[in-house]
């Protein structure tokens, strides 16, 4: 698995458990905060094109209006290719 791969895999599995806690919609924020807390920190920028990439692989959305973000269920991934 490449490095980026392996950022975006830790993106969404941040993503996931945010949602499990009862997050229902997320900024690239929420993410930055639980990679601090990891002690894996990652710049704003960095989370922000992960959370592009997730929406190109089908994972997530964004609604355009509030910028929030929200985990996409039972919607088959993309291709990363």
């Amino acid at each position: 698995m490449s490095i980026e791969q392996r950022r975006t895999e830790e993106v969404f599995a941040i993503i996931q458990e945010l949602v499990a806690d009862g997050k229902t919609t997320l900024r690239p924020g929420d993410v930055n905060s639980a990679l601090r807390e990891r002690n894996s920190p990652m710049g704003s920028w960095a989370v922000r094109a992960e959370f592009t990439r997730l929406e190109e692989l089908g994972r997530i959305s964004c609604d355009e209006t509030t910028g929030d973000w929200q985990l996409l269920e039972s919607t088959p991934m993309k291709d990363a290719g």
